[in-house]
């Protein structure tokens, strides 16, 4: 987490990335692979709570729409899934973080809490060998346990 800025300076960027994962500056896309992939990894939280790009050397106040990470993959070995996020990363899933949208969308947390991921298409079809279905509704089971996500009307925390 950040610290407060300095009295005088400002931090605020016209950096905003899109809900569908697009980086802009100034309205204009970002189109450089390498500068998606880095804006990508440097997602953080400043000290109040707003979004900030952050590396060992700066940081700045960014708009995110949506989930500031997003599940690309979900591989399964022995029956635990690890997560590999938009951010370069890879983690294992916290079952009990599971949540979804009115639409079905999975989200969880990740970055030990401090971040939500969206799940995209990708990521939902690789969990399948991990879902079932009784009168409860759709379920996954995880690590021996049958987990239920909620419906959340704002699953982004």
């Amino acid at each position: 987490m950040t610290a407060g800025v300095p009295p005088g300076l400002s931090r605020e960027t016209s950096i905003r990335r899109s809900a569908d994962g697009q980086w802009f500056h100034d309205g204009m896309p970002i189109r450089h692979p390498g500068i998606q992939k880095a804006f990508d990894a440097w997602i953080g939280r400043a000290l109040d709570g707003r979004y900030v790009l952050e590396n060992d050397v700066n940081w700045a106040y960014i708009e995110i729409e949506g989930a500031p990470v997003r599940v690309e993959r979900v591989r399964i070995e022995d029956d635990s899934p690890l997560l590999e996020l938009s951010d370069e990363r890879t983690e294992p899933l916290h079952a009990e973080t599971l949540r979804q949208d009115a639409d079905g969308f999975l989200y969880c947390d990740v970055r030990d809490g401090g971040l939500t991921a969206k799940f995209t298409r990708q990521a939902l079809f690789d969990l399948e060998p991990l879902l079932a279905e009784d009168k409860r509704g759709i379920f996954l089971r995880v690590g021996g346990r049958e987990v239920v996500p909620p419906v959340e009307p704002d699953p982004v925390r």
